[in-house]
């Protein structure tokens, strides 16, 4: 008995397959053409007269020359299916399930179905031998073009041949498929990630209203180590009224709803104003504010020129609370400087462990930055550097050690450097980034990516947008609105919690705050291919 050789059968079969002309030439016609449909059915495409052209591209998952023109064979389907132009994708081998091909057609952002063709029906039919190659058939049916789309003019002389077809003149000379893959030796299975991510997005009113304060501003989030979300802001009858007291609630994980929020903090002769709370290297929840020390009763909206920086501690995330104390000691030194500080934006860990806190300040009659280190776990607190030309600062690190502030300031955002950890700061410069002189906060991303939150106009506090950096501040992408209705939306906080997810909140027409989660896809992905 004579046993064939299974190597030497399939490439006779291969040389034969390549060497063979295509089947059907320019003007012939095509016929109908039998594929399997991703049930498993048999599906006859053959309603040509639809259609001005419908397009056969054979194609491959596993072929990386069709993963290298798919982007732009998407962008051609997408230029010229309103104008009656159908593509249709067939593969033709065994190996490549239904599956597997919806799986790389959604991961590739296609909008047509790639079809199967296991017997190789469709490829002898038609002559092709390779992936990619593309056959244009005319509405009466007929051929009106083939050829390779891996070569340099591939997709190029694709283009000329659908304009022609669509404007009746005759197609340009095919181009040989002389760049692909084997029709039937598609190759290894390549897993092709998702590239459009999946979108995260949620937002809640911390609550609806508070019966002891009719104004509520300036919020600030930090994650618990427990992995509480907590929220602080502080509000009153009015902006400095005698009333106003410090805010906190908390929002548990997994949970859609804030709890009740409860007064933390409350001192009728020196009112609590702005507050941050962060946490430390040592899990310990804080809380640092300014306590406003001017003469009461004031002028609305007055009283931030003079107030003493404040701070408690909690080790049981935020449950119990340390009895108030100064950041820095009320020494003569710091009288004579005439410091006043308020906070704003929490502090960031810098590589080598130091914590740097930004704070906007008056120093003699000057307002600005200043910045307090502490090398200690926040055990003690020092005045590092102070620039001017910005006021309420935000923090980023960049890779080479590089600490950038960026200030709030009218018409544009500020930005200052320090080389040295925040001890000296350079001469602030303007952003690309409008500001209407009004609070901005920034995060650094797991990734290593900057998002800040701002008031992305001159004028008003609307809107409040959000903008991704991806090269460490020296670019911005373009800016998405959170809100744009009228109204006030200001003074955000960020951060990243533990999950990976980005949480923001910020001052909701002064009536509540509002609590804004999404992931990074959100600022990515404005649009799916569709």
């Amino acid at each position: 008995m004579r046993h064939r050789n299974p190597s030497v059968s399939m490439l006779a079969l291969l040389m034969a397959w390549v060497s063979t002309a295509y089947a059907v030439d320019p003007g012939e016609a095509v016929g109908p053409v039998q594929v399997v449909d991703s049930n498993g059915q048999p599906l006859a495409i053959e309603n040509y007269a639809d259609h001005r052209g419908t397009a056969f591209l054979f194609m491959s998952g596993r072929c990386p020359v069709t993963d290298k023109v798919i982007g732009e064979v998407n962008t051609l389907y997408q230029r010229y299916r309103r104008r009656g132009v159908l593509f249709a994708g067939v593969c033709s081998n065994r190996v490549e399930s239904s599956a597997d091909l919806t799986a790389y057609a959604r991961n590739s952002g296609m909008i047509f179905t790639i079809y199967r063709d296991p017997s190789g029906r469709v490829a002898g039919q038609l002559g092709a031998t390779l992936t990619p190659v593309v056959f244009l058939v005319g509405s009466d049916g007929n051929l009106a073009y083939h050829g390779g789309l891996g070569q340099e003019n591939g997709i190029e002389t694709f283009e000329n041949a659908i304009k022609g077809l669509i404007a009746n003149e005759p197609a340009p000379a095919s181009s040989a498929p002389d760049v692909g893959t084997p029709i039937d030796k598609p190759g290894k299975k390549v897993a092709k990630p998702n590239p459009y991510g999946k979108i995260s997005f949620s937002s809640e009113m911390v609550f609806e209203q508070l019966p002891d304060a009719a104004c509520v501003h300036c919020s600030t989030l930090a994650q618990a180590p427990n992995g509480d979300l907590l929220c602080l802001w502080y509000g009153g009858s009015f902006e400095s009224a005698d009333d106003q007291v410090l805010f906190l609630a908390r929002k548990k994980p997994g949970r859609h709803r804030w709890q009740t929020p409860e007064v933390l903090l409350a001192n009728q002769d020196q009112p609590p104003g702005n507050g941050v709370i962060f946490v430390d290297g040592l899990k310990r929840v804080w809380i640092v504010w300014g306590r406003m020390e001017s003469r009461r009763p004031m002028i609305r909206g007055s009283g931030w020129d003079r107030c003493r920086l404040m701070y408690r501690v909690s080790t049981d995330n935020g449950q119990s609370w340390s009895r108030d104390q100064p950041m820095i000691g009320d020494d003569e030194a710091v009288k004579d400087e005439r410091l006043w500080m308020v906070p704003r934006n929490g502090p960031i860990q810098l590589a080598g462990g130091r914590f740097v806190l930004p704070l906007e300040a008056i120093l003699d009659g000057v307002d600005g930055g200043v910045f307090l280190l502490s090398d200690d776990e926040g055990n003690s607190w020092r005045r590092g550097g102070f620039t001017p030309g910005g006021s309420q600062p935000t923090l980023a690190q960049r890779n080479n050690g590089t600490l950038v502030a960026l200030m709030r300031k009218g018409p544009r955002i500020t930005s200052s450097e320090s080389a040295d950890g925040g001890q000296t700061w350079s001469d602030a410069t303007h952003t690309e980034l409008r500001n209407p002189d009004a609070g901005i906060s920034m995060t650094t991303l797991n990734n290593g990516h900057w998002v800040l939150v701002f008031n992305n106009t001159a004028f008003y506090r609307t809107p409040l947008s959000i903008v991704r950096s991806t090269d460490e501040g020296t670019t911005w992408e373009t800016p998405l609105n959170l809100e744009s209705n009228p109204g006030e939306y200001s003074y955000p906080s960020i951060i990243q919690s533990a999950d990976g997810q980005i949480q923001i909140s910020y001052t909701f027409r002064r009536y509540t705050i509002k609590h804004v989660e999404m992931n990074e896809d959100w600022l990515i992905h404005t649009e799916r291919p569709n």
